[in-house]
């Protein structure tokens, strides 16, 4: 325990004195204020902040603080809806540069995780890790029955450093939203929850086998797309062993060109192969970029890597599409009561200037010609409006913005000339085909009429339940009315205000007549009880008229 908190106060000093150096000493004192860090520790900025603009600044810093912070800017380089523009494409730059780890420690997890030796389980391994990344490191081998493999095994300790660092990031998240309270809408700490969400399935390898098995079960009639087996008998959450895909990286372009393949018809095969996974399943690759894509042959791609995946449910669906539809159609009505059934739009989002800029957008792709419209400019533009007007833009949807960007990319490395649009025509036809087919009607129809007779058998219960709380005076019933204890405080200074009222006239008549019945010792030839009677009167209807004053100044506030 002692161990683990003096491992975290030196984190904590590591990340203070980077943030200095990068310019960024008020997060680092803050932290210092809520006594996390002592000032000893603290050292002066460097010149830096001179050297370098505010974003490299951003982006520097995360590279130097570790694989946490590295994956964190990755997930932020698509958040326009969360920061400026120039911070985005800044952290676009990342790069999960790091080191690999020796093949002694390698051996020693899968050891201990499987409880067998390399020699017990494969008839070739390849000690020289075929790649590194922040969370595991990936071989090559064969196993003893002969087929090719890929392992990956989890980084030593990957867990508590990254741990460690999310209880880290919970304050910084925490300063931040502080300081940025009244320019964002969307708080980091929600950004910071979705993460920590994300990096701890990516840390189970179980997660990533499971998603392998649902990709090659909905995907095992389709002879386009290939999806690596998983060997369960030696997968644990820190190891994952699959079969090898024997074919091209996506990113290795000369070996393409040396092979003569068709880069034009791979290109349009990618952007299917995943606009199908989006529109038709409903489950997608979360990081499709070129590592994670190879083509087996033009008409053969194979998708790996799938600690990272995304979903829409059958109503998020609904509204995507209907978004779709809207923008096409040109209607920004539509689209803002989209936005308002997702919970995206604040109560301070001015709707008339959203609704200006969301019109100026439409217009502008409306009329770029078909083949020369990019996706990702659209999309960026999107979640720059939404950044500008406060508007919350759902988690799932921003992984799948950043998804199709970057199939996109791909898509024109390999062919300058493509356009995701040539595939989306296709796709929405092959989507109206599927959602007009026979079979689906029927199953949509089955579905619905059994949900519907599930839920009539539960009438007859429910009604026997409410007649007899009925019947036995156990039926309450509870109104809220919104802005009765506004009133009720209102009444009641009113109530008070003119009983005082009441009180300085009994007063200054009572006054009166004393003075003219000439009762009691006199002053000034007149009634001493009646002046002071006079007096109090005074008082009383001075301090009534400064509170009704303040209290009108106060509702114009």
């Amino acid at each position: 325990m002692i161990k683990n908190k003096f491992n975290k106060m030196q984190r904590y000093k590591q990340i203070s004195d980077i943030l200095r150096k990068y310019g960024f000493s008020m997060i680092a004192e803050k932290l210092h204020n809520k006594g996390i860090i002592k000032k000893v520790f603290f050292k002066r900025s460097s010149k830096l902040s001179e050297d370098f603009s505010k974003p490299e600044r951003i982006r520097m810093a995360l590279e130097e603080l570790g694989p946490t912070y590295i994956k964190l800017g990755q997930l932020l380089s698509t958040r326009y809806d969360l920061l400026p523009e120039n911070i985005v494409e800044e952290l676009s730059k990342l790069q999960d540069n790091v080191s690999v780890f020796p093949w002694e420690m390698a051996e020693k997890i899968f050891i201990e995780e499987t409880g067998l030796n390399i020699e017990e389980v494969f008839l070739k391994f390849d000690k020289t890790p075929i790649a590194a990344a922040s969370i595991g490191q990936a071989y090559r081998g064969t196993l003893k029955s002969g087929e090719n493999i890929v392992v990956k095994l989890r980084r030593p300790n990957i867990d508590k450093i990254i741990s460690r660092d999310l209880d880290i990031l919970e304050t910084i998240a925490g300063i931040l939203d502080d300081y940025l309270v009244k320019k964002n809408v969307v708080r980091f700490r929600e950004v910071l929850n979705d993460f920590s969400i994300t990096i701890n399935r990516e840390l189970d390898y179980t997660i990533e086998a499971q998603n392998y098995e649902n990709f090659r079960e909905t995907f095992k009639d389709n002879n386009n797309i290939i999806i690596p087996k998983v060997f369960w008998k030696f997968t644990t959450k820190k190891v994952i062993i699959t079969s090898e895909i024997n074919g091209l990286k996506i990113s290795n372009i000369k070996e393409i060109n040396n092979r003569k393949y068709d880069k034009e018809k791979i290109a349009f095969n990618i952007a299917k192969l995943y606009m199908e996974q989006v529109f038709l399943h409903g489950f997608f690759h979360g990081d499709p970029h070129p590592g994670n894509l190879f083509v087996v042959n033009e008409d053969k791609i194979g998708f790996v890597d799938f600690g990272i995946v995304g979903y829409l449910d059958d109503e998020s669906m609904k509204l995507l599409i209907l978004l779709l539809r809207s923008s096409v159609h040109k209607n920004s009505d539509k689209i803002v009561e989209v936005l308002y059934k997702m919970d995206s739009i604040p109560k301070e989002t001015n709707l008339m200037l959203f609704k200006r800029d969301i019109n100026y957008a439409l217009n502008y792709y409306y009329n770029v010609p078909f083949d020369k419209l990019r996706f990702s400019d659209a999309l960026n533009d999107v979640l720059r409006i939404a950044f500008k007007h406060k508007v919350r833009v759902p988690s799932q949807l921003i992984l799948l913005i950043k998804a199709i960007i970057t199939i996109e990319g791909t898509g024109k490395r390999l062919n300058p000339r493509f356009n995701l649009t040539d595939v989306s025509k296709d796709l929405l036809e092959e989507i109206r085909r599927d959602k007009l087919s026979p079979k689906k009607i029927f199953k949509n129809t089955y579905n619905t009429i059994y949900d519907g007779l599930d839920d009539i058998k539960e009438i007859p219960g429910m009604l026997n339940n409410i007649l007899y709380k009925i019947d036995k005076d156990k039926v309450n019933i509870t109104m809220n009315h919104e802005g009765i204890d506004e009133i009720k405080r209102e009444l009641n200074t009113v109530s008070n205000k003119l009983s005082i009222s009441l009180i300085i006239a009994a007063i200054i008549i009572g006054s009166s007549t004393i003075i003219q019945s000439k009762t009691g010792p006199e002053i000034l030839g007149m009634s001493g009880i009646g002046l002071i009677g006079f007096l109090i009167a005074g008082i009383m209807g001075i301090i009534l008229a400064l509170s009704i004053i303040f209290h009108s100044w106060g509702n114009k506030k």
